[in-house]
């Protein structure tokens, strides 16, 4: 998981520490209710992994799931994977009574967002906004 992580981090160009990463793993390992990891696999081969997490919302009336993390290795890209795994986050938030579900996506990673933008999702009018305590 750490050596997926260390990838998409690199890729991305975030903040990434093998320490914190792993504390963020057990964290949410030991209370499903924060949320989930699913690996994806192709075949026998390990292809990425996705997080799923839950948050509150006034605006969004109560729970909603953020698609925290999607990464699929290079090889696996453009094989229709990025499709079936929103299709299968989507259903999860369903089947749990989540009425939104939220993700994001760097500005320059067009191919995500043209996946997102298929997938139904729309830009928000307002920027999401960070700062690290």
């Amino acid at each position: 998981m750490l050596e997926l992580m260390r990838d998409f981090y690199t890729q991305q160009e975030m903040r990434f520490e093998d320490a914190s990463a792993t504390r963020a793993i057990h964290l949410l390992l030991e209370a499903p209710e924060r949320g989930q990891i699913y690996l994806i696999f192709r075949g026998s081969e390990l292809a990425g992994y996705f997080a799923l997490t839950f948050c509150f919302s006034l605006e969004f009336h109560g729970r909603f799931a953020l698609l925290d993390e999607v990464y699929l290795r290079e090889a696996f890209r453009r094989q229709k994977l990025g499709k079936a795994v929103v299709a299968f986050a989507e259903d999860l938030c369903k089947k749990a009574g989540i009425k939104a579900l939220r993700l994001e996506v760097g500005r320059g990673n067009q191919p995500a967002q043209s996946l997102y933008r298929a997938a139904g999702f729309n830009e928000d009018e307002r920027n999401l906004m960070t700062k690290w305590l």
